[in-house]
Protein backbone atom coordinates (compact mmCIF):
# COMPACT_ATOMS: atom_id res chain seq x y z
CA UNK A 1 0.00 0.00 0.00
CA UNK A 2 2.41 2.07 0.89
CA UNK A 3 4.91 1.20 -1.91
CA UNK A 4 1.77 2.05 -4.12
CA UNK A 5 1.26 5.47 -2.72
CA UNK A 6 4.69 6.73 -3.18
CA UNK A 7 4.78 5.32 -6.85
CA UNK A 8 1.56 7.33 -7.17
CA UNK A 9 2.80 10.91 -5.78
CA UNK A 10 6.82 9.94 -6.30
CA UNK A 11 6.75 13.72 -8.13
CA UNK A 12 5.33 14.82 -5.64
CA UNK A 13 7.97 13.49 -3.35
CA UNK A 14 10.47 14.89 -5.20
CA UNK A 15 9.29 18.05 -5.35
CA UNK A 16 9.40 18.04 -1.91
CA UNK A 17 12.60 16.86 -1.91
CA UNK A 18 14.27 19.20 -4.14
CA UNK A 19 12.66 21.80 -2.37
CA UNK A 20 14.34 21.01 0.66
CA UNK A 21 17.16 20.58 -0.61
CA UNK A 22 17.59 24.03 -2.06
CA UNK A 23 16.69 24.85 1.92
CA UNK A 24 19.66 22.79 3.55
CA UNK A 25 21.72 24.37 0.99
CA UNK A 26 20.72 28.01 1.28
CA UNK A 27 21.31 27.50 5.20
CA UNK A 28 24.06 26.20 5.55
CA UNK A 29 26.42 27.07 3.11
CA UNK A 30 24.82 30.04 1.42
CA UNK A 31 23.67 31.60 4.76
CA UNK A 32 26.15 30.45 6.69
CA UNK A 33 29.18 32.47 4.41
CA UNK A 34 26.95 35.37 4.12
CA UNK A 35 26.79 35.08 8.28
CA UNK A 36 30.98 34.91 8.28
CA UNK A 37 31.42 37.25 6.12
CA UNK A 38 29.50 39.67 7.88
CA UNK A 39 30.54 39.55 11.28
CA UNK A 40 34.54 39.74 9.83
CA UNK A 41 32.99 43.12 8.13
CA UNK A 42 31.27 44.21 11.71
CA UNK A 43 28.31 45.38 9.32
CA UNK A 44 25.57 46.88 11.37
CA UNK A 45 23.06 44.62 12.71
CA UNK A 46 20.24 46.48 10.10
CA UNK A 47 23.26 45.51 7.53
CA UNK A 48 23.22 41.71 8.58
CA UNK A 49 19.39 41.50 8.57
CA UNK A 50 19.22 42.78 5.21
CA UNK A 51 21.61 40.77 3.65
CA UNK A 52 20.25 37.57 5.24
CA UNK A 53 16.56 38.19 4.10
CA UNK A 54 18.33 38.83 0.69
CA UNK A 55 20.00 35.68 0.48
CA UNK A 56 17.02 33.45 2.34
CA UNK A 57 15.00 34.70 -0.43
CA UNK A 58 17.17 32.32 -3.27
CA UNK A 59 15.00 29.51 -2.85
CA UNK A 60 12.12 31.73 -3.79
CA UNK A 61 13.81 32.72 -6.68
CA UNK A 62 14.78 29.44 -7.91
CA UNK A 63 10.98 27.75 -7.10
CA UNK A 64 9.66 31.11 -9.31
CA UNK A 65 11.63 31.06 -11.92
CA UNK A 66 12.37 27.20 -12.64
CA UNK A 67 8.49 27.08 -12.41
CA UNK A 68 7.75 29.96 -14.47
CA UNK A 69 10.11 28.58 -17.36
CA UNK A 70 7.98 25.51 -17.33
CA UNK A 71 4.92 27.54 -18.18
CA UNK A 72 3.78 27.81 -14.26
CA UNK A 73 3.73 31.16 -13.43
CA UNK A 74 0.70 30.93 -11.13
CA UNK A 75 2.46 28.48 -9.21
CA UNK A 76 5.37 31.39 -8.93
CA UNK A 77 2.81 33.77 -7.74
CA UNK A 78 1.12 32.00 -5.01
CA UNK A 79 4.92 30.98 -4.09
CA UNK A 80 6.00 34.37 -3.05
CA UNK A 81 2.20 35.10 -1.97
CA UNK A 82 2.37 32.05 0.58
CA UNK A 83 5.93 32.54 1.55
CA UNK A 84 5.66 36.13 2.77
CA UNK A 85 2.62 35.41 4.41
CA UNK A 86 4.69 31.92 6.42
CA UNK A 87 7.34 34.35 7.10
CA UNK A 88 5.49 37.04 9.27
CA UNK A 89 4.18 34.54 10.77
CA UNK A 90 7.48 33.05 11.43
CA UNK A 91 8.39 36.20 12.77
CA UNK A 92 5.75 36.62 14.75
CA UNK A 93 6.43 33.59 16.52
CA UNK A 94 10.20 33.90 17.11
CA UNK A 95 9.18 37.55 18.52
CA UNK A 96 6.76 35.50 21.26
CA UNK A 97 9.23 32.70 22.02
CA UNK A 98 11.61 35.21 22.99
CA UNK A 99 9.46 37.64 24.34
CA UNK A 100 10.01 39.90 22.32
CA UNK A 101 6.77 41.45 21.21
CA UNK A 102 6.57 44.43 23.65
CA UNK A 103 9.48 46.22 22.23
CA UNK A 104 8.33 46.16 18.96
CA UNK A 105 5.84 48.78 19.55
CA UNK A 106 7.69 51.53 18.54
CA UNK A 107 7.87 54.04 15.84
CA UNK A 108 11.62 53.68 14.81
CA UNK A 109 10.11 49.93 13.40
CA UNK A 110 7.05 51.03 11.32
CA UNK A 111 8.99 51.79 8.34
CA UNK A 112 10.05 47.51 8.24
CA UNK A 113 6.86 46.85 9.51
CA UNK A 114 5.21 48.52 6.93
CA UNK A 115 7.03 47.60 3.80
CA UNK A 116 6.65 43.40 5.19
CA UNK A 117 2.99 44.14 5.16
CA UNK A 118 2.51 45.65 1.57
CA UNK A 119 4.47 42.48 0.24
CA UNK A 120 2.26 40.58 1.25
CA UNK A 121 -0.99 42.70 -0.09
CA UNK A 122 0.23 43.20 -3.49
CA UNK A 123 0.67 39.32 -4.45
CA UNK A 124 -2.81 38.62 -3.28
CA UNK A 125 -3.89 41.29 -5.15
CA UNK A 126 -2.09 40.18 -8.47
CA UNK A 127 -4.05 37.01 -7.43
CA UNK A 128 -7.24 38.00 -7.40
CA UNK A 129 -6.81 39.96 -11.13
CA UNK A 130 -6.52 37.22 -13.82
CA UNK A 131 -4.06 38.20 -16.46
CA UNK A 132 -2.45 41.17 -14.51
CA UNK A 133 0.60 38.84 -13.11
CA UNK A 134 1.79 38.08 -16.77
CA UNK A 135 1.78 41.42 -17.73
CA UNK A 136 5.71 43.05 -18.27
CA UNK A 137 4.36 46.32 -17.16
CA UNK A 138 3.35 44.32 -13.64
CA UNK A 139 6.97 43.30 -13.46
CA UNK A 140 8.19 47.33 -14.57
CA UNK A 141 6.03 48.24 -11.47
CA UNK A 142 6.95 45.38 -8.66
CA UNK A 143 10.47 46.11 -9.96
CA UNK A 144 9.80 49.87 -9.21
CA UNK A 145 8.58 48.79 -5.83
CA UNK A 146 11.56 47.24 -4.81
CA UNK A 147 13.59 50.33 -5.79
CA UNK A 148 11.03 52.59 -3.52
CA UNK A 149 11.76 49.96 -0.67
CA UNK A 150 15.62 50.86 -1.12
CA UNK A 151 15.21 54.22 -1.47
CA UNK A 152 12.80 55.07 2.11
CA UNK A 153 14.71 52.61 3.82
CA UNK A 154 17.67 54.27 3.66
CA UNK A 155 16.41 57.26 3.91
CA UNK A 156 14.56 57.11 6.78
CA UNK A 157 17.46 54.73 8.81
CA UNK A 158 20.46 57.30 8.90
CA UNK A 159 21.63 57.08 11.85
CA UNK A 160 20.78 53.20 12.91
CA UNK A 161 24.50 52.21 12.60
CA UNK A 162 25.04 54.69 15.89
CA UNK A 163 22.50 53.21 17.33
CA UNK A 164 24.12 50.16 17.96
CA UNK A 165 27.63 51.11 17.41
CA UNK A 166 28.14 49.35 20.94
CA UNK A 167 26.69 45.87 19.35
CA UNK A 168 28.52 45.92 16.16
CA UNK A 169 31.89 46.55 18.03
CA UNK A 170 31.19 43.20 20.10
CA UNK A 171 30.62 41.20 16.98
CA UNK A 172 33.61 39.36 16.49
CA UNK A 173 34.24 36.91 13.44
CA UNK A 174 36.29 33.69 13.66
CA UNK A 175 36.31 32.52 10.41
CA UNK A 176 38.17 33.91 7.69
CA UNK A 177 36.83 35.44 4.68
CA UNK A 178 38.04 33.36 1.96
CA UNK A 179 35.97 30.52 4.00
CA UNK A 180 32.95 32.33 3.62
CA UNK A 181 32.87 33.33 0.00
CA UNK A 182 33.82 29.35 -0.52
CA UNK A 183 30.21 28.12 1.27
CA UNK A 184 29.01 31.34 -0.49
CA UNK A 185 29.68 29.86 -4.12
CA UNK A 186 28.88 26.48 -2.99
CA UNK A 187 25.60 27.42 -1.90
CA UNK A 188 25.30 29.00 -5.29
CA UNK A 189 26.04 26.04 -7.33
CA UNK A 190 23.78 23.64 -5.30
CA UNK A 191 20.94 26.02 -5.58
CA UNK A 192 21.46 26.25 -9.29
CA UNK A 193 21.74 22.54 -10.04
CA UNK A 194 18.50 21.87 -7.70
CA UNK A 195 16.40 24.67 -9.69
CA UNK A 196 17.12 23.04 -13.07
CA UNK A 197 15.12 19.65 -11.40
CA UNK A 198 12.28 21.73 -9.44
CA UNK A 199 10.94 23.75 -12.54
CA UNK A 200 10.72 20.19 -14.53
CA UNK A 201 9.46 18.56 -11.38
CA UNK A 202 6.55 20.88 -10.07
CA UNK A 203 5.55 20.56 -13.74
CA UNK A 204 5.02 16.57 -13.54
CA UNK A 205 3.06 17.57 -10.47
CA UNK A 206 0.22 19.92 -12.01
CA UNK A 207 0.08 17.97 -15.72
CA UNK A 208 0.48 14.34 -13.87
CA UNK A 209 -0.97 14.75 -10.63
CA UNK A 210 -3.87 17.58 -11.67
CA UNK A 211 -2.97 19.84 -8.65
CA UNK A 212 -3.71 22.87 -8.82
CA UNK A 213 -0.78 25.43 -9.61
CA UNK A 214 -1.93 27.33 -6.32
CA UNK A 215 -1.30 24.64 -4.68
CA UNK A 216 1.94 23.76 -5.68
CA UNK A 217 3.07 27.49 -5.09
CA UNK A 218 1.58 26.61 -1.32
CA UNK A 219 4.32 23.74 -1.12
CA UNK A 220 6.89 25.64 -2.37
CA UNK A 221 6.56 28.30 -0.30
CA UNK A 222 6.08 26.35 2.71
CA UNK A 223 9.52 24.67 2.29
CA UNK A 224 11.15 27.96 0.72
CA UNK A 225 9.87 29.90 4.23
CA UNK A 226 12.43 27.69 6.26
CA UNK A 227 15.43 29.56 5.97
CA UNK A 228 14.14 32.40 7.77
CA UNK A 229 12.49 30.27 9.80
CA UNK A 230 16.26 29.29 11.32
CA UNK A 231 17.23 32.58 11.09
CA UNK A 232 14.76 34.47 13.36
CA UNK A 233 15.17 31.90 15.85
CA UNK A 234 19.15 32.16 15.71
CA UNK A 235 19.38 35.79 16.21
CA UNK A 236 17.25 36.09 19.02
CA UNK A 237 19.21 33.07 20.29
CA UNK A 238 22.72 34.82 19.82
CA UNK A 239 21.16 38.12 21.36
CA UNK A 240 19.79 35.88 24.27
CA UNK A 241 23.26 34.73 24.81
CA UNK A 242 24.86 37.50 24.82
CA UNK A 243 23.27 39.26 27.37
CA UNK A 244 21.59 41.93 24.70
CA UNK A 245 20.71 44.96 26.21
CA UNK A 246 19.52 47.00 23.27
CA UNK A 247 17.02 46.72 20.18
CA UNK A 248 19.52 45.70 17.70
CA UNK A 249 18.82 41.87 17.10
CA UNK A 250 15.05 43.10 17.19
CA UNK A 251 16.37 45.85 13.82
CA UNK A 252 18.50 42.77 12.45
CA UNK A 253 15.07 40.07 12.31
CA UNK A 254 12.94 42.98 11.02
CA UNK A 255 15.30 43.73 8.20
CA UNK A 256 15.55 40.17 7.51
CA UNK A 257 11.71 40.09 7.31
CA UNK A 258 11.32 43.19 5.40
CA UNK A 259 14.19 42.31 3.01
CA UNK A 260 12.95 38.61 2.22
CA UNK A 261 9.16 39.54 1.77
CA UNK A 262 10.18 42.67 -0.15
CA UNK A 263 13.01 41.13 -2.56
CA UNK A 264 9.94 38.50 -3.29
CA UNK A 265 7.74 40.88 -4.60
CA UNK A 266 10.01 43.85 -6.17
CA UNK A 267 12.38 41.33 -7.36
CA UNK A 268 12.10 37.65 -7.39
CA UNK A 269 8.95 37.62 -9.07
CA UNK A 270 9.39 40.13 -11.81
CA UNK A 271 12.60 37.78 -12.76
CA UNK A 272 9.87 35.14 -13.13
CA UNK A 273 7.18 37.22 -15.00
CA UNK A 274 10.54 37.57 -16.89
CA UNK A 275 11.37 34.09 -17.62
CA UNK A 276 7.81 33.11 -18.15
CA UNK A 277 7.16 35.75 -21.26
CA UNK A 278 10.63 35.06 -22.89
CA UNK A 279 10.09 30.98 -23.06
CA UNK A 280 6.48 32.05 -23.76
CA UNK A 281 7.59 33.97 -26.90
CA UNK A 282 10.65 31.39 -28.10
CA UNK A 283 8.00 28.53 -28.22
Amino acid sequence: MLAALLHRYKDLVLLIALGLGVVVITRYLLTRGVEWLADNAHLSPKLKGKILGFSTSIPELVATSSTAAMGLLGAGLWNIASSNIINSVLFVSALIWYRQQGRIVQTQFIDEIGFAASAIGLPLLLATQSGMERSPWTAVGLFGVFLVYLVLDKILNRHVREEYAEEIERVEGTHSVAAALALIGLGIVGITLSGYYLGQVAANVVNGLGMPQWAVGWILGFITSLPELTTFFAIFAAAKKRGEKSDASLQANLDNLAASNMSNLGLIFPIGITVFLVVLALS
